[in-house]
């Protein structure tokens, strides 16, 4: 079952429009803050797409997903170094020996969230990177959320409140997919009055000359994003450094 989720999920995540566009802004942080030769841990990898195009493009990447059979999936599909643990309990690597660690998506799915931005943050080298992108806005917590397994929802104050908790040094936040709140909006207030409560699409589909347009508008979020935060989105993006220690 689960390996049949993972190839229909490799195969939605290569075209959505959503991946696209979270790939397109994830890069470019990457680009802008992490060490391009330095060791890059994905944890809740899934499939493991974006961490075989990262492993293409010149990382050094680990792939991590809690179920043994993802990380595996990921290691046949392109990913060399893969391993599988629970984000909720200890994290298998020694302090000190990641350079840059991503999040996508994954907090959310974890009880003790804090506990992991501390994970985090001890296996991270001085002056590494975390990029963490999660849900935002517990108001628009809904029926989708439970059928994803999600515990909460985040606004990027709560999310920077737990970095600096942990001793991070935030150093880049905002909002991004600002274009779905108007029907994330919509589609939360007709839950609310609908009487027979029915599992929603993971990710709903969309005809294709939509897809194309809201990867274009992408582009134009991502552009925006270079030199700008958005004060709203549908997803909450923070990163965050490991304070340098002192020379």
């Amino acid at each position: 079952m689960l390996h049949e989720w993972l190839v229909v999920h490799r195969k939605t995540e290569t075209h959505y429009w959503w991946f696209v566009n979270k790939r397109r802004i994830i890069r470019q942080l990457l680009r802008r803050y992490a060490q391009p030769t330095g060791l890059l841990l994905e944890v809740g990898c899934g499939g493991g797409l974006f961490s075989s195009q990262l492993h293409n493009e010149g990382y050094t990447v680990i792939s991590a997903d809690r179920a043994p059979e993802a990380a595996y999936f990921a290691h046949k599909n392109g990913v060399p170094k893969t391993l599988a643990f629970d984000g909720d309990k200890a994290w298998p690597f020694a302090e000190n020996s990641i350079d840059t660690v991503i999040l996508l998506d994954v907090l959310e799915h974890l009880e003790n969230d804090y506990e992991a931005i501390c994970n985090i943050k001890r296996i991270l080298r001085p002056g590494g990177i975390a990029i963490l992108n999660v849900p935002a806005y517990q108001f628009l917590f809904s029926q989708w959320d439970v059928y994803n397994r999600h515990y909460r929802r985040y606004t990027t104050r709560r999310l920077c409140a737990h970095a600096k908790k942990a001793g991070f040094h935030i150093q880049r936040t905002t909002y991004w997919n600002l274009i779905s709140i108007p029907p994330a909006l919509v589609l939360r207030l007709k839950e609310r009055f609908q009487r027979h409560k029915t599992d929603p699409d993971e990710f709903p589909p969309v005809p294709r000359w939509i897809n194309r347009a809201l990867i274009a508008y992408g582009k134009c979020e991502a552009a925006w994003l270079r030199h700008f935060p958005l004060p709203s989105g549908l997803s909450a993006l923070v990163v965050l450094q490991k304070k340098k220690e002192p020379s």
